[in-house]
């Protein structure tokens, strides 16, 4: 690995440290000014600047995309990769295919400090590929979508490289590729898992409850859970460490929102997310008191039709937390 990849690797590693890209700035002024310049200039406009100074940066930073940009995305088009654009001097997201991946994967990510990726499945066979090298540890949050992603889940689950993962997102899974999750031990560094246009079971819920995630953030709006998946979520030791647990169109009642206000294990969620569900006045109000969920500071209960005047002393503990 020579300066500049290593240089790359620090970014990646840490994303929202300034202090590596403008080093990273400083080391391409003799091969690369114009990038360099880019760098430091999307930088600045990520702090406080007076409008015109502003405005001369921004039309710096386009009049540099507009000369250099097809050279700097040049290896990304290459691979096939889709909506590349340049935050703080260097690309972190791309869209492309496993199968692009597993092919170009390594190339693109020693180039680039990549570490947000959008993956298209076809058969999940380029997933596996990919997530059994070791630069695949540069990646930090995937979203995996496409015709195979189950497939691509269940490889992700087993792969050795997975570990940095932080973030997870699966637009259409089964029960069984998300159990692969909940159990793997190789997906220990994730905090954030998004299920999306997916249909789940209650024993999923549990398995998720009970699974080796220590998750800060759980998105399952939509998935057709009922009483009983709250239910399992509420009493799960596996969800101890929740921030956010978001459950949005599920098929909950008052039965599941009491499961969830009286849980002894949700004790550091901030924000619980319960539009659309099937909750009465009754219901809601099971989160009035400073002892349901203790450290709960958001709760949202939009489009039930809910009468504010009956969720006053709710609206007493909440305050603008409370979203109607």
């Amino acid at each position: 690995m020579n300066t500049y990849e290593s240089l790359l690797a620090r970014i990646a590693a840490d994303p929202t440290n300034d202090e590596p890209r403008l080093v990273c700035s400083d080391f391409l002024r003799a091969t690369d000014d114009a990038r360099a310049e880019l760098i430091q200039a999307q930088i600045a406009l990520t702090g406080r600047l007076d409008p015109a100074r502003r405005g001369d940066f921004q039309r710096r930073v386009a009049a540099l995309l507009e000369a250099h940009g097809d050279r700097w995305l040049k290896p990304l088009r290459d691979a096939q990769a889709h909506d590349a654009r340049f935050t703080r001097g260097f690309v972190e997201e791309t869209r492309l295919s496993e199968e692009q991946l597993a092919r170009h994967g390594q190339a693109l990510l020693t180039r680039e400090p990549v570490h947000r990726l959008h993956v298209e499945t076809r058969d999940g066979k380029g997933l596996a590929l990919a997530a059994g090298q070791p630069w695949f540890e540069q990646v930090r949050y995937l979203r995996l979508e496409g015709g195979a992603v189950e497939q691509a889940t269940r490889a992700l689950a087993a792969a050795p490289h997975a570990s940095k993962l932080r973030g997870l997102t699966l637009a259409g899974v089964d029960d069984e590729a998300l159990r692969a999750v909940a159990g793997s031990p190789g997906l220990g560094g994730l905090r954030s898992l998004c299920v999306a246009s997916s249909e789940l079971s209650d024993d999923t819920a549990e398995a998720l409850a009970k699974g080796k995630l220590a998750l800060e953030r759980l998105y399952l709006s939509g998935t057709g859970l009922s009483d009983e998946g709250a239910q399992a979520l509420a009493r799960g030791k596996g969800l101890a460490t929740l921030q956010l647990l978001a459950l949005n169109r599920n098929a909950l009642s008052d039965e599941g929102a009491q499961a969830l206000a009286r849980s002894k294990t949700l004790l550091e969620l901030t924000r619980l997310e319960l539009s659309k569900n099937e909750l009465s006045e009754e219901g809601a109000l099971e989160f009035r008191s400073a002892k349901a969920l203790p450290k709960l500071r958001r709760l949202e209960l939009l489009d039930m039709d809910l009468d504010q005047r009956e969720l006053e002393p709710l609206r007493k503990r909440l305050g603008a937390g409370l979203r109607l």
